[in-house]
């Protein structure tokens, strides 16, 4: 392997490492409660090559969440193009259930990293047009999956699609904050019938 390469190989994996670590330290104590000295320490990582990547802890904290945002785009993707192919709600139902436990399961422990994105986007520019585009983006997605679901409705899937939007995503935060494995898992189904609702009884 030339020097070069080796070099570029070093840099993906330091900035793998602190961004890791920062999204552990951030999940765990919060953005406020977080600083770069902690984060390097936790990667293992010197405070020199933390500022040949980012310029400070708010600007890894963007890099994550364009990260986690990107991701969200693509999961959408995937998931309208999955829903569109279901002709029941019996076998859509399945599917949903089993879809909504594995994301719960990669998104357990993650609130606290969300709920400081609210926070910071008041005082950041750059937070809130990234949490903006990207839940335009979303609703947008949503849109074109209803406009796909009911080719034959005359009508602005716009406010369907936000609605949509804002009930999937409020209830998936809460249902990670909620008590028993019962609660869950009612919790889950509820959200799964009022996805399925728009999918077949519109």
């Amino acid at each position: 392997m030339g020097t070069k390469r080796k070099v570029q190989q070093r840099t993906i994996e330091s900035k793998k490492k602190l961004l890791d670590s920062a999204y552990t330290l951030f999940a765990e104590k919060g953005y406020y409660n977080t600083n770069t000295k902690e984060i390097v320490h936790y990667a293992g990582i010197s405070i020199g090559n933390f500022y040949n990547y980012y310029q400070d802890k708010g600007d890894i904290y963007c890099a994550l969440l364009e990260e986690y945002c990107s991701n969200s785009r693509k999961a959408m993707s995937e998931l309208t193009s999955q829903l569109t192919a279901f002709e029941t709600p019996a076998s859509c139902r399945e599917f949903l259930l089993t879809y909504l436990k594995q994301l719960l399961e990669c998104l357990y422990g993650t609130n606290k990293f969300f709920e400081d994105s609210a926070v910071i986007a008041k005082e950041s520019e750059r937070i809130r047009s990234i949490l903006s585009e990207t839940e335009e983006c979303l609703i947008s997605m949503m849109e074109n999956f209803l406009k796909k679901r009911y080719p034959d409705r005359q009508e602005d899937f716009y406010i369907r699609a936000r609605m949509l939007y804002m009930i999937t995503d409020r209830v998936s935060r809460d249902i990670l904050c909620v008590g028993t494995a019962r609660q869950k898992k009612d919790y889950m189904e509820l959200l799964a019938d009022e996805i399925l609702h728009y999918t077949f009884e519109l």
